[in-house]
């Protein structure tokens, strides 16, 4: 039977939706394959300015304010948020820094799905798909957005509505990874073009297209679609084929809230109250379940999922974490910034730092304490959470701490 793929000459029973996106930026442009764009602002359905906010309205409803905000007290914090990948998980396919990945380039996406040859416009990629290198009746779709700071990949994806008129997301079957020859000093995207390569976007390799618009990637639908966006956004909802409510990224409103009301007290005094999630009165418990959230935690995962702890899950910290007697007999008071800072780009510490933290906890003489029997100065990670590489060469450490089966 031939495949839909080779078969299709732009027939579909699914057309891309019209999206609008709130977004404070400034107008995006009208998008092709029938979709527009429409900017508002994501600070209030009036679209004023944190600075001529009134501050009763504030008081009433905390909103959005933006990082930039937050930058005007917490700059370190700004700064170091910054250059990691919460900063850039969400970005538009317009964007230089995006387009130049893929624009002009062809691959083949595999038997059955043809090749994809990119184009880039103001209104974000276009990735037409031939059956053949002959590249005759050529097939587009517009994926106006990317998923991924680069660090481990970036998969594009866009917005589709289905016969049934529920609203899925098209997640592309390939996707741009940097080259893992040598660990370069910057792991943005932007500054690791040239090292980069195109591959199928993990959980692709045996699907098989069901009809024409699957030769472009995978339907992702209902409650995996939304967590999708959440996860990488600090406001974002699909909504009748909509992005509505967009602020990219994993920014500072994502984890505290949103932070007017924060705001409009740090402007009337000096020491404004603890905000939102504030460190003092946060306790661990919260932080896993915070952190997890997005990172994933067991109820996550099928039992069996958990029960045979594949390679798949070492993209998913927090569950080998809470599996680890580290965190167990340290009284559940182990969480994720005991060695993470929680604004900070995680490969910008070294292995001797992380090395450092264990050796916090495990003293050779303190006798509360289990000192390790190797090396009591260094190793740690090396032995105890290895970096393992799984699906298209994206490297994780595994946070399961324990003693491997081989020591």
């Amino acid at each position: 039977m031939r495949s839909r793929c080779v078969d299709a000459k732009g027939s579909s029973s699914m057309h891309i939706s019209r999206q609008r996106i709130g977004w404070k930026a400034g107008s995006l442009f009208a998008l092709a394959v029938g979709w527009v764009v429409q900017s508002a602002s994501v600070l209030s359905t009036s679209g004023e300015s944190p600075s001529k906010l009134n501050q009763s309205n504030v008081a009433a409803l905390p909103i959005y304010v933006g990082k930039a905000v937050c930058a005007e007290c917490h700059r370190s914090n700004f700064e170091k948020h910054r250059e990691s990948g919460h900063a850039s998980t969400f970005r538009f396919t317009s964007d230089p820094t995006i387009s130049n990945l893929f624009d002009g380039k062809t691959v083949d996406a595999g038997e059955n799905h043809g090749l994809f040859h990119y184009r880039s416009s103001e209104e974000g990629l276009l990735a037409l798909r031939a059956s053949d290198e002959s590249a005759n009746g050529l097939v587009p779709m517009q994926f106006p957005f990317a998923l991924g700071s680069g660090r481990n990949a970036i998969t594009l994806f866009s917005i589709v509505r289905e016969e049934s008129k529920a609203s899925s997301v098209m997640e592309h079957r390939v996707s741009w990874y940097p080259d893992r020859g040598g660990e370069p000093s910057s792991h943005r995207a932007e500054d690791s073009r040239q090292f980069g390569r195109f591959g199928l976007t993990p959980g692709h390799t045996n699907t098989e297209p069901l009809e024409a618009m699957d030769c472009f990637g995978e339907r992702i639908r209902g409650e995996k679609m939304d967590s999708c966006i959440e996860c990488h956004t600090t406001s974002g909802k699909i909504v009748d084929h909509e992005l509505r409510d967009l602020i990219p990224n994993v920014d500072c409103e994502k984890c505290h809230g949103p932070g007017s009301e924060h705001v409009r007290q740090a402007r009337r005094m000096d020491a404004p109250p603890p905000f939102s999630v504030g460190r003092s009165d946060w306790d661990g418990e919260s932080e896993i379940q915070l952190c997890g959230s997005c990172h994933r935690l067991p109820r996550h995962v099928s039992p069996k999922e958990l029960r045979d702890y594949s390679s798949e899950l070492l993209r998913l910290q927090p569950i080998g974490l809470l599996r680890s007697e580290c965190y167990i007999k340290s009284g559940r008071s182990l969480t994720c910034s005991t060695c993470h800072n929680p604004h900070q780009d995680a490969r910008l510490k070294s292995t001797a730092d992380y090395d450092q933290d264990c050796q916090t906890c495990h003293q050779p003489h303190v006798d509360s304490q289990v000192a390790c029997s190797v090396s009591t100065d260094g190793g740690c990670v090396k032995c105890h959470m290895p970096p393992i590489s799984v699906e298209q060469d994206m490297v994780f450490h595994d946070h399961w701490i324990r003693v491997r089966e081989h020591e």
